[in-house]
């Protein structure tokens, strides 16, 4: 409660309840606001416009919805022509989902104090519009505010205080965003490093953030050859999809990873000795992560893998005859919880042709769908791909399963046993444990 009201909830209809049971109109809300503003859709058309824009350039509102931006702009007499960095800053909004900001730019239009027509000067600020679990564009608002054309300009030819100011701001706007988004960059590329070559494995690995700027988040893959020729895969997500998830989600794999070398590991015992190494080290974070030790080949060609899953959904094996099924058995308790009780652990023998899945659940999560549901659709698109080679099962589950892009990272490890397909009953594999 904010100065004893109680708070608006929300009615279901895209407005909110007032105490009181009054509705809040965010159409009149919007036009009380006192500076210009205009909502543009991906392709520069007007969508709506408040009193204060449409008072600005002495047009009515329905004179500016459904017109490009530069359209409308060409409606207003002796009005402004559309400046081209200001374009230019706007569809980089759109495309990037960042925030811009245009310094002073002079468009000329009608003085409303004496209706003359002369320099004026004007600061954009563009925002972009998306919805909840989803980082796509849907629109941009753009913000217009007037400055003292005497600070721009200055009376004696010179840059003002002032205009040195914005100048000095908007560059450090810009750089600061720049620099976020290099830091993301670096860090992801030290952290989502390509597999290690597994002799008889083929294993590839996805990546997809829903951060489209900083293109990286709270997910991770990660994969280690041991000495012995076990190999460690693993898949994480830490909540967030920014860089101090990114931040956390480092820490973590570094932990995992200096855990899952110890050849007398096992998928277990690896995030319980990752588990409290991060409790000592002081990472504070809850994750879901899938870790499988697979085990060298026996002399049919088959791999034994071994998995234990802490609060992770569970993997998917695809046969050697191209059908799949999910091995949900018994998950362990989410890392960060540290509870007393063991995690336990599952196995299962891939036969040569197999094919094995880890995901985070980004891959899955549909809004309205039970998880139940969700998973079953993977599986049918699984059994879809008729293309047996590894890398094209990774690119089509990542493309047809993925439910809205940008709504979660995803994080995919697949691997797949060399060798002949077996012919019957081997090409299931048997589960144990």
């Amino acid at each position: 409660m904010i100065g004893g009201q109680a708070p608006a909830t929300d009615t279901g209809d895209g407005r909110s309840a007032l105490p009181g049971g009054d509705a809040l109109d965010y159409r009149d809300l919007f036009d009380a606001l006192a500076v210009p503003k205009i909502v543009l859709d991906p392709d520069l058309v007007v969508l709506d416009a408040n009193r204060s824009y449409t008072e600005l350039l002495g047009m009515p509102v329905d004179a500016l919805v459904g017109r490009t931006l530069a359209d409308a702009l060409a409606q207003v007499p002796g009005g402004p022509p559309p400046v081209p960095h200001a374009m230019d800053a706007i569809a980089r909004c759109l495309r990037t989902g960042m925030p811009e900001v245009v310094e002073p730019t002079r468009w000329d239009l009608p003085d409303p104090r004496t209706g003359e027509t002369g320099p004026r000067y004007w600061m954009l600020l563009a925002l972009p519009v998306t919805r909840a679990g989803d980082a796509a564009v849907r629109a941009v608002v753009v913000r217009v505010e007037e400055v003292d054309a005497a600070d721009v300009e200055g009376t004696d030819g010179y840059a003002t205080p002032e205009r040195l100011s914005w100048h000095s701001t908007v560059a450090r706007m810009r750089a600061n965003a720049a620099a976020e988004r290099d830091a993301a960059v670096t860090l992801q590329s030290s952290v989502l490093i390509p597999p290690p070559e597994v002799p008889g494995l083929a294993v590839d690995v996805r990546y997809q953030p829903a951060n489209r700027i900083t293109r990286v988040g709270g997910d991770w893959y990660d994969v280690v050859l041991r000495e012995s020729g076990r190999a460690v895969l693993v898949v994480g997500d830490v909540a967030g999809h920014d860089v101090d998830a990114a931040a956390t989600m480092s820490h973590l794999k570094g932990v995992l990873r200096t855990v899952a070398v110890e050849d007398d590991a096992g998928p277990a015992a690896i995030l319980d000795r990752a588990e409290r190494a991060a409790a000592v080290l002081r990472i504070e974070a809850f994750a879901a992560i899938t870790v499988a030790v697979v085990e060298p080949p026996a002399p049919d060609g088959s791999r034994r893998v071994t998995w234990a899953r802490a609060g992770s959904l569970p993997p998917l094996v695809r046969r050697a005859d191209l059908g799949a099924e999910l091995h949900g058995e018994r998950p362990g308790r989410l890392f960060g919880l540290r509870l007393p009780e063991a995690r336990p652990e599952s196995t299962l023998v891939l036969a040569p042709g197999a094919s094995l899945l880890l995901f985070t659940d980004g891959l899955v999560e549909r809004r309205g769908e039970p998880l139940v549901d969700s998973l079953e659709h993977l599986r049918e698109d699984v059994e879809q791909v008729v293309d047996a080679r590894l890398e094209r099962l990774a690119d089509c589950v990542l493309a047809r399963s993925t439910p809205i892009r940008g709504a979660d990272d995803v994080a995919v490890v697949a691997l797949q046993v060399d060798g002949a397909p077996a012919v019957g009953p081997e090409a299931v594999g048997t589960m144990t444990g």
